[in-house]
């Protein structure tokens, strides 16, 4: 037990330190992007991306997961599993290159066919370093994981801006450097993986070996593709519906938004999983390590979002140009669909490592005949201000719903500890709002640079005045789980 805590310890401090580093890097890439391109070609990116994510989900076929759940697994299987990612990789790169035209057809977007069928072969790459990285997840060694995320997102940033701003490459910048950073992830991965005899894989090739861990990947590919399309099918129609400039405003303002989420949470799944994994079988012991992590990403999250809120009118026009001035009210509201939409996330880590894998493929099934049909009557408004309206309460509604379908039948009844995780930071956030509008009432003819400088410190104190004052409790227990309290 004091080893896997202290081993936790360790892996949250370095995905912490990795969260950071790469959570700045993409911020920069974003802004420098948004104000060279605008809106227009910023929208054709959006559509990359989506393609990207869309394809990477495929690359790994839910195989990881069924590499951390599963307690041991012999070396036959590994190379079995090892070989059929990369024909996996492999199918999806010439799958890819071969529906481009069609994409781009749906998208009305001519040049998304050679951007799509170059950005491909990333996906022929992933997979060569992908099992290796995989295995050391479960073994919990997150500080090469971190490393070689550093300087695979280094690279890529520093390849798609110098593109970019000198060479002009416009939408292409991002796919030099999406294929930049996949080849400095993965060079590392193979020669670790290849050099260690234990985990090197054997040309050998067994499908009734490996025949349930594709099972168990095909549901978690389920899972995740139609995640995919409930978090993405609001940028699809918003692009089909309203054309790439409406959505290049949405899209940066969602991808200002959930910057934080993309990093913060898988950094926290990451660690949670093969941990959840390890005590799948023990019911006090998760609830004790979920509601831990909700206190977590709340104590984190509420005061950030609150801060961006009431900064976005000042932080926007500055960072990105006049231009994107409107996209403001979009970035305030979907503050609030950021901070349940990070709440949701650790239930699904949970469930997959208590086993509970087709339950996180149903619930996802669910959602898909929920949530396209809302975000389709709100696109008919013509608005993306109504599209993020719809989008927040529907992410508010669908949380709670989550927790009495699913997560209470694992962990137990904890609805009143949970709402206390819960709504406590969010009420506090909402006191420090207010003392900084008031601040910035007193300020307002000072210039937006100066406005941010003076409150983003003072929301700093006058929040963790609030958490010392009223949640000492939450104090001892992130002091506990670095020092010597365990958690898990």
């Amino acid at each position: 037990m004091g080893s896997l805590k202290s081993k936790a310890v360790k892996s949250v401090k370095h995905t912490s330190l990795a969260m950071i580093i790469t959570s700045v890097l993409q911020i920069v890439q974003l802004i420098v992007l948004g104000r060279i391109l605008g809106p227009a070609v910023f929208g054709i990116i959006a559509l990359v991306q989506i393609v990207i994510q869309f394809a990477q989900m495929y690359i790994d076929m839910g195989l990881s997961d069924a590499i951390i759940q599963k307690e041991k697994i012999s070396k036959k299987n590994l190379s079995s599993l090892y070989w059929f990612s990369i024909m996996v990789g492999l199918l999806m790169c010439l799958s890819m290159i071969a529906v481009a035209p069609l994409i781009a057809l749906i998208f009305q977007q001519e040049q998304l066919t050679g951007l799509i069928q170059l950005i491909s072969l990333s996906f022929f790459i992933l997979p060569f370093g992908l099992q290796f990285q995989t295995i050391a997840s479960k073994q919990l060694e997150f500080d090469k994981i971190s490393r070689y995320e550093i300087v695979g997102s280094f690279i890529g940033v520093a390849v798609t801006l110098s593109t970019a701003v000198l060479l002009s490459a416009g939408a292409w910048s991002l796919v030099f450097g999406h294929i930049s950073s996949s080849l400095i992830r993965t060079i590392p991965w193979v020669i670790i993986g290849f050099r260690n005899p234990e985990t090197r894989p054997s040309l050998t090739y067994s499908w009734n070996g490996i025949k349930e861990y594709v099972i168990f990947g095909i549901y978690r590919l389920g899972t995740t593709t139609i995640n995919f399309f409930n978090t993405k099918v609001d940028q699809i129609l918003i692009g089909i519906m309203m054309g790439p400039q409406v959505l290049g405003f949405y899209s940066m303002a969602m991808n200002l938004i959930m910057q934080p989420i993309q990093k913060l949470n898988p950094m926290i799944n990451r660690v949670a999983f093969p941990v959840f994994s390890k005590i799948q079988n023990d019911r006090g012991r998760l609830q004790k390590g979920y509601l831990f992590i909700i206190k977590l990403i709340m104590a984190i999250n509420a005061p950030l979002y609150a801060g961006l809120a009431i900064l976005a009118p000042f932080v926007i026009p500055l960072l990105l140009g006049e231009e994107w001035a409107s996209i403001t009210v979009v970035v305030q509201i979907l503050c609030v669909y950021a901070l349940f939409k990070a709440l949701g996330n650790p239930s699904g880590s949970l469930l997959i490592a208590a086993g509970k894998v087709k339950w996180s493929f149903y619930w996802q099934l669910f959602q898909l005949f929920i949530i396209p049909i809302v975000i389709y009557f709100s696109s008919l408004t013509g608005s993306i201000v109504m599209v993020a309206l719809a989008m927040t309460g529907l992410r508010f509604v669908l949380f709670f719903v989550n927790y009495a379908i699913r997560l209470r039948f694992v962990i137990g009844n904890c609805l009143p500890e949970m709402l206390k995780s819960i709504f406590t930071p969010i009420g506090h956030s909402l006191i420090m709002i207010a003392i900084l509008q008031f601040v910035i009432t007193q300020i307002e003819s000072f210039s937006s640079a100066n406005i941010i400088l003076i409150n983003i410190p003072a929301g700093i104190i006058i929040y963790m005045l609030l958490i010392l004052v009223f949640q000492k409790e939450l104090v001892k227990e992130i002091k506990g789980f670095f020092t010597k309290k365990a958690l898990i």
